[in-house]
């Protein structure tokens, strides 16, 4: 089993997420860390937990490489039959990989098993925060796909445990803000998400978070990327790559005819968001340009 751990400027609740991990009741595990090139204290942490547990084996990156190719550092690092994503903001109970683990055993049909979340604040207290889940158990991979591309919630299962060799079949983290729902699209193809009812996995909410930054386009961008240089078109990037997803697959046609017309719908549902990121992206790119023209 692998645990890939991307960090970037992490070392506030770093050690905290650690020892969430490496104190898991089932421990044969690797656990990679690739540090985006923090600017903290985050690598002096890090090193202090290699050189006391040989399980941890620590990477860093010479430039922000953006947090989506960070992400598909670690699980290409790894050589685990299964793999898990870790923050550096969350705790996971020490039953977690455990119980996951025993899902994916006694099931070939499932792709992913993670647990039901509750979300902390900074201090560890438990936030009144509804998550609907992502408990995908239907034998039909439209169906399990409908819901993904007509989800609009939190998206916590891409830190449950995964079968790698299905992962591997993904085109893994894309840099941009919401990639995490066309992993899940992906992976819904390839079969069934189980949510364990109890709650073992604790997502922390803090200003910090990537998921409390969403309407700061520049540092988004950034963030996702690393650079705030790009053009930021989330949902339509999202939209597109569903549509590619659909396209690839070994639906039928009508299936896949049904699943466009979703995409479609749930495009025009928002198509005030749309509007504002063309509307938001043509601003910014004017901006830049403008500045980068009066420079010459």
């Amino acid at each position: 089993m692998s645990i890939g751990f991307p960090v970037y400027n992490g070392a506030r609740f770093l050690e905290q997420a650690l020892d969430s991990l490496l104190g898991q009741t089932y421990a044969d595990f690797e656990l990679i860390i690739s540090d985006n090139a923090s600017t903290d204290n985050t690598e002096e942490i890090c090193r202090s937990y290699a050189a006391k547990d040989f399980r941890v084996k620590y990477f860093r990156n010479g430039t922000n490489v953006g947090v989506g190719r960070n992400f598909n550092r670690v699980f290409k690092l790894s050589s685990g039959e299964y793999f898990k994503w870790a923050s550096a903001d969350d705790i996971c109970e020490k039953e977690l990989l455990a119980l996951c683990k025993d899902v994916l055993d006694h099931d070939r049909g499932v792709v992913l098993a993670h647990s039901k979340t509750r979300f902390i604040d900074e201090s560890g207290s438990i936030l009144d925060i509804n998550d609907p889940g992502w408990d995908l158990q239907s034998e039909l991979a439209d169906e399990r796909l409908r819901y993904v591309i007509h989800a609009g919630h939190w998206v916590n299962p891409h830190y449950g445990l995964i079968r790698a060799a299905a992962l591997a079949k993904t085109r893994l983290m894309p840099s941009y803000p919401g990639g995490d729902y066309r992993l899940l699209a992906e992976l819904s193809l390839k079969g069934k998400f189980v949510e364990i009812p109890e709650y073992h996995f604790f997502r922390r909410v803090h200003a910090g978070a990537s998921s409390q930054n969403t309407g700061k386009v520049m540092w988004t961008m950034e963030f996702h990327s690393g650079t705030a240089d790009r053009v930021c078109l989330p949902f339509w990037n999202l939209s597109v790559d569903h549509v590619l997803t659909i396209m690839t697959s070994r639906l039928t046609i009508r299936q896949k005819v049904s699943l466009f017309a979703l995409v479609l719908r749930v495009m025009w549902w928002q198509h005030k968001r749309l509007s504002q990121e063309l509307r938001i992206s043509l601003t910014s790119y004017c901006n830049r340009v403008g500045i980068r023209t009066s420079r010459r």
